[in-house]
């Protein structure tokens, strides 16, 4: 049968014409924000208060910096007694739990609990204690300032479904495509549970997706002053986020010098390449150097390790490593909820994990056309994965433990990866049907993802993990266990809901009914 759609351009997207610079972005763009913030918000509520990953490590280095701004070396902080016994309230009736300025007075000694976080840089914890402070939320209960620190995150994902849809569209040349990129956002309930919780990856997460955006538009031809500038300045920033987002240094120099539109000349195009990054050095990268000329490495350790050793005639096995990252991994990206003890079922996760990535890899190895700008995305990516597994083996083969195995290492990459997943499915995905039904078959499946993560999460920590329970769960979490009123609680988790069926709704039309995109025709309706 002849399709109806028209032939793709195939050319290398950064060979492509880019499309218009002030094109605004669909309504249902910002109706899709709308709904990552209220989903992330309820995610705030859902979460019990301090079990997510390290949170009372995160909460305890915010409150250091709001009382003080002190920022000891990496291994010398201490967590606050006062903090260490908030879990003793966690079975206490929201009402009946302690103001934490009172459990500060009462308690004011440091425990012997090492708070692991001044490994990391300070800025997010800034910003955290800033909102504290200006708040006065240390005067509030500690479940409630605890919450006020996760709905920060909320506000930092703000950007996130923009980002996508930017940066997709502008790789792809195709509107839909970036469509099916922001509804792609809530595909990965794990990353939004993590965006509602106190934690540096939350600001992590929202720079490490501007690099991503910027360097998509530098890498297909907007080489525009302030383009570069803002690149610059983004990247150095990250320097003050989080050691893993050194790992788009290679996507940076990789976009400045060989993105589409560079100067012919080597000299000219190495100076293009090399001022934003002394810009970089200036607003933040200068942390690295620092800690080189401090502790002799780039990221010192915050804790020690285990001196657990292997017995005689024992030895590290790559074989049970291999499954120990494939099953940790995996789990911990698409969503282990709480401080990993809610898991998706693992049948759905390894389901998810090896479509994603036989899809992706078979369509960008597909055309040799768009290798090189596939080789230059994925290579914060790759590089990223390679740094955890150096790290986690090393800790394995010394201690016969397994650290750092945490799939939520990759999300500041999650734009970037939508972006490539988008490349690669236009490069084996051609005929018009079958376009529209993948897109409307991912649209399907970040709505369901979105609500099952937040239904196993629910499930577990008020229902029993019986899903039987599941309306048990449901009067209890609202009624009984959330740090804000019923009525409150009913309120943001609705709109949640309310706003993400209407994205969706919105998405779906948009892949039916828009118009043809003139300008390349993925997605094509």
């Amino acid at each position: 049968m002849r399709s109806t759609l028209r032939a793709v351009d195939s050319r290398d997207p950064s060979e492509l014409p880019q499309p218009p610079l002030t094109e605004r972005a669909p309504l249902l763009v910002w109706v899709l924000t709308a709904a990552l913030i209220f989903v992330c918000a309820t995610w705030s509520i859902l979460t019990p208060p301090l079990l997510a990953p390290d949170e009372t490590s995160h909460l305890s280095s915010v409150l250091r910096v709001a009382n003080d701004l002190s920022w000891p070396d990496p291994g010398e902080a201490r967590i606050p007694e006062y903090v260490t016994l908030l879990s003793d309230e966690w079975e206490e009736a929201p009402s009946e739990r302690s103001i934490l300025s009172d459990l500060a007075t009462q308690y004011p000694n440091a425990s012997d609990r090492v708070d692991q976080m001044t490994q990391h840089p300070p800025l997010y914890y800034v910003i955290a204690a800033g909102v504290v402070n200006v708040f006065d939320a240390q005067d509030w209960r500690w479940d409630q300032a605890v919450l006020l620190a996760r709905l920060l995150g909320a506000v930092l994902a703000s950007p996130l479904v923009w980002l996508a849809w930017s940066a997709t569209r502008t790789l792809t040349r195709s509107r839909k495509a970036g469509i099916v990129a922001a509804m792609g956002i809530f595909v990965v309930p794990g990353f939004a549970q993590m965006l509602g919780v106190t934690n540096n990856d939350t600001f992590a997460i929202l720079m490490g997706s501007i690099v991503a955006w910027l360097s998509i538009k530098i890498l297909c031809g907007d080489r525009r002053r302030s383009v570069l500038l803002g690149l610059g300045i983004a990247f150095g920033i990250t320097g003050l986020a989080k050691g893993t987002l050194l790992a788009y240094g290679v996507l940076v120099v990789l976009a400045l010098i060989f993105g589409a539109r560079h100067p012919r000349a080597w000299p000219q195009r190495l100076w293009q390449a090399t001022w934003p990054l002394l810009v970089s050095l200036v607003f933040g990268q200068w942390w690295w150097i620092r800690n080189i000329v401090l502790f002799g490495t780039l990221q010192p350790y915050g804790y020690l390790l285990s001196d657990t050793t292997w017995a005689p005639g024992t030895g590290p096995s790559i074989l049970d490593f291999i499954d120990e990252m494939w099953r940790v991994t995996s789990a911990t990206f698409w969503g282990w909820f709480g401080r990993v003890n809610a898991p998706l079922p693992q049948i759905l996760v390894d389901f998810a994990t090896v479509t994603c990535v036989v899809l992706v890899v078979t369509g960008l190895l597909r055309r040799k056309n768009t290798l090189r700008t596939a080789a230059i995305l994925a290579s914060p990516i790759v590089v990223s994965a390679i740094l955890m597994l150096r790290v986690s083996w090393g800790a394995y083969a010394e201690t016969t433990e397994y650290r750092g195995l945490h799939g939520r290492y990759f999300y500041p990459f999650i734009v970037l990866g939508l972006a490539l997943a988008a490349l690669a499915i236009s490069n084996i995905v051609r005929e018009r049907s079958a376009r529209v039904a993948l897109g409307l078959g991912t649209i399907a499946a970040s709505v369901f993802m979105a609500f099952f993560g937040l239904a196993v999460s629910g499930i577990y920590f008020y229902g029993d993990d019986l899903w039987a329970q599941w309306r048990g769960a449901l009067t209890n979490w609202i009624f009984h266990s959330s740090s804000l009123p019923a009525g409150t609680t009913i309120v943001i988790a609705g709109l949640a809901c309310a706003l993400l069926i209407a994205g969706a709704v919105m998405s779906v039309r948009a892949i039916l009914v828009s118009p043809e995109d003139r300008e390349q025709r993925e997605f094509a309706g």
